[in-house]
């Protein structure tokens, strides 16, 4: 045991936390295997920006009121404040470079985790604070490089954005598919955390008139929410801002359920994959893009995938900014930090490494997030 530091799990888009959805554990056995460190779970926006989640995040830690900042907060039209996290309620309200924390994230919550980890380095937060702050970062089926799903959910190809006559389908098509994929675990509303966006929850609401809050708010008529930051458009701003920092530690955890066809090179989902992630597998699985997104662009490369994010993407952050690959995890015991190192994770959707993992999936959940723990403690 190399240290003690407290692991922070960061869940991803239509994600929830502790207490939420009958307190339905969205880390699997994740939450009950063994570890010498101890774990906290965050609960941030299920559909907001990776900025706005990176700093209720970032409040959630140390406690404190979510501040998202003037400028942003001007920018993209809503209040600058969030909730009050007490001390009591924070995660680790001694956080620093010298006690740090590991981020682990998993979908959206890895490219999370990679922007809270900037705007401390930036100060953005006025703390004094550094890369440093974070020990590692864990990128678990991490959309680090966005999700070509988006443009099958109704994100528009060459600029990222819903459509004005898409917005409302694409929240209903997108809740329908989570809803689905989860075995239909919440069917009313549990806490978007929107209220800096003047949209407050009740629990006796249905799910579909809370989303037809959402859809007349100006929230998705921008940039600021999951679905641009989801796109490549939005990933590419992202990661180009973002670094690889030299005192950090790097995993990604890579999931994969499809196949390659033998003559066209197209993947398709493998028989096990959950069945309401297919259409989009299907999707992202032989999609062709007539526009290069950045140079070297081939869309071949995002093919493979585990139903809703491609495997290209989740390897590390690599199309734009400062990001260097160290190689496989395998046997390592020993990782040079500020290198990304991975593991492929093969024959799990995007769903069984977290909440529902098929039944011939326990062991291998289990046996994942030990050796993760393990690995974590050792650095």
């Amino acid at each position: 045991m190399a240290n003690m530091h407290p692991v922070v799990l960061v869940h991803g888009l239509f994600g929830w936390g502790p207490g939420e959805v009958a307190d339905f554990p969205y880390w699997g056995l994740g939450r009950s295997v063994s570890s010498v460190l101890p774990r906290r779970e965050a609960s941030v926006g299920a559909i907001s920006s990776l900025h706005d989640r990176a700093c209720e995040l970032a409040f959630q830690i140390r406690g404190g009121h979510v501040d998202y900042g003037e400028h942003h907060a001007s920018d993209a039209g809503h209040a600058r404040y969030g909730r009050t996290f007490t001390t009591d309620e924070a995660l680790h309200p001694a956080w620093s470079a010298e006690q740090p924390v590991h981020l682990v994230g998993h979908s959206m919550g890895a490219p999370t985790i990679v922007r809270l980890q900037q705007l401390l380095d930036d100060d953005f937060f006025g703390w004094d604070s550094t890369h440093q702050w974070v020990a590692s970062i864990s990128s678990i089926s991490g959309a680090l490089n966005g999700s070509t799903a988006t443009y099958f959910f109704g994100c528009n190809e060459s600029t990222g954005l819903l459509d004005e006559d898409t917005l409302g389908d694409f929240l209903a098509d997108l809740v329908e598919a989570t809803l689905r994929a989860t075995g239909g675990l919440f069917d009313r509303v549990y806490d978007f955390d929107l209220d800096h966006w003047g949209i407050t929850t009740d629990p006796d609401q249905p799910m579909g008139a809370y989303l037809d809050q959402v859809a007349a708010s100006p929230m998705f008529r921008g940039r600021d929410n999951a679905a641009y930051d989801l796109t490549l458009q939005g990933a590419l701003a992202h990661n180009a801002e973002s670094r690889s920092h030299p005192n950090t530690h790097y995993f990604s955890y890579v999931t994969g359920q499809t196949f390659g066809g033998y003559f066209t090179g197209k993947h398709y989902p493998q028989p096990d994959m959950n069945p309401f992630m297919i259409p989009s597998s299907l999707y992202v699985g032989r999609k062709r893009f007539d526009q290069p997104f950045y140079p070297g662009f081939d869309s071949s490369d995002w093919w493979e995938n585990d139903g809703i994010v491609s495997s290209y993407s989740q390897l590390y952050p690599r199309i734009a900014g400062q990001h260097q690959l160290g190689g496989e995890i395998g046997d390592r015991t020993t990782f040079e930090r500020g290198c990304w190192y991975y593991e492929h994770v093969d024959d799990m959707d995007h769903i069984d490494i977290v909440a529902l993992p098929e039944l011939d999936q326990i062991g291998r959940q289990k046996t994942f997030y030990q050796d993760l723990f393990d690995r974590l403690a050792s650095l």
